[in-house]
């Protein structure tokens, strides 16, 4: 069975543009967890590209190292494996329109629907499709047409940004009217800042069923204004898994499409959840589940996708585990 491997960042679709530290870094964790778990599961028909500005990664993998563009090789990769596998952000519908490719030229692709994707990567339309079906959902709006109410400042970022991508912080009501104006044209949205603890979790979904993987911790800096991810406590919010699995259930009845793992953003204010945005796509968090669940996490998915059938998942010997960004 040959698998084809495309993490958008580290395998050369930023060719001729800048390759930003952090999503270098997060993009790196997440294709060498899945690597390294396709190797451990026994494949050993693996094929992935690489930038050429980060050279060759550590692994039994054939790797084609991009040069330039890889838009008339990419299909042909696809086409030739059984199974592909996709990373990559939700930005000017990015990811999206690779999975579109994806479905279009492979055989079997580990991932959500396009529609899916691009409801998922608009925090705008996100909020207002949940909000509408009764979800606790943080009020979003578009920067510059309206402010939400908030009494304790106000977190600005790009309507399909990734990864805290340009994420900001702003106390005061009169700075954030100027922003406004510079960024109206922008896409970018504006949300009520709350105090609360920032969550995550992780889901296993296929043919509108869902399976938690875990529930996560998110350490959150804040300096100069800049919001930031620090460090992910993965399975360290157990706690909260009931509300967290009624929370997916209702995600996943009210938008159809997703498949694969996911991940959700989430903040807890007095053991109560408030949806953030949703993330469908892998996930840091990823690289610690399977350390976290004592199982192959990467070998589940794929077996999903062959049986066409969620497992049971049981996390009450799930272990946390702290993964620094």
């Amino acid at each position: 069975m040959r698998h084809f491997l495309f993490e958008f960042i580290t395998g050369g679709g930023l060719s001729g543009q800048a390759l930003p530290e952090t999503l270098v870094r997060e993009g790196e964790i997440m294709m060498q967890t899945l690597l390294n778990e396709l190797i451990e599961a026994g494949y050993s028909d693996i094929s992935l590209t690489r930038d050429k500005r980060l050279g060759s990664c550590e692994a039994k993998a054939k790797q084609y190292i991009v040069q330039e563009s890889l838009e008339e090789e990419l299909h042909n990769y696809i086409n030739e494996s059984d199974i592909a596998w996709l990373i990559a952000p939700e930005t000017d519908d990015c990811l999206a329109k690779l999975a579109e490719e994806f479905i279009r030229n492979g055989k079997i692709f580990i991932g959500s629907s396009p529609r899916a994707i691009r409801i998922a990567a608009s925090k705008l339309l996100t909020s207002r499709l949940l909000s509408e079906a009764n979800i606790n959902i943080v009020d979003t709006r578009t920067l510059g047409d309206d402010i939400p109410v908030s009494q304790t400042g106000w977190v600005i970022k790009p309507d399909d940004g990734v990864g805290g991508e340009a994420c900001y912080f702003i106390n005061d009501k009169n700075r954030l009217t100027e922003i406004a104006a510079e960024y109206k044209y922008n896409n970018f949205v504006v949300q009520p800042f709350i105090h609360g603890r920032h969550m995550s979790m992780s889901l296993l979904v296929y043919d509108d069923d869902v399976r938690l993987l875990s529930c996560n911790e998110q350490y959150v800096v804040f300096k100069d204004d800049v919001v930031s991810l620090s460090a992910i406590g993965v399975n360290e919010c157990l706690f909260l898994k009931d509300k967290m699995m009624a929370l997916a259930t209702s995600i996943v009845s009210n938008i159809s499409g997703f498949a694969g793992y996911i991940g959700v953003d989430m903040i807890e204010v007095d053991n109560e959840l408030i949806l953030l945005e949703i993330n469908p796509r892998f996930t840091t968090a990823y690289a610690g589940l399977s350390k976290s669940l004592g199982c192959n996490m990467t070998k589940i998915i794929l077996d999903t996708f062959l049986e066409k059938e969620l497992p049971d998942i049981d996390l009450t010997a799930a272990v946390p585990i702290r993964i620094n960004i």
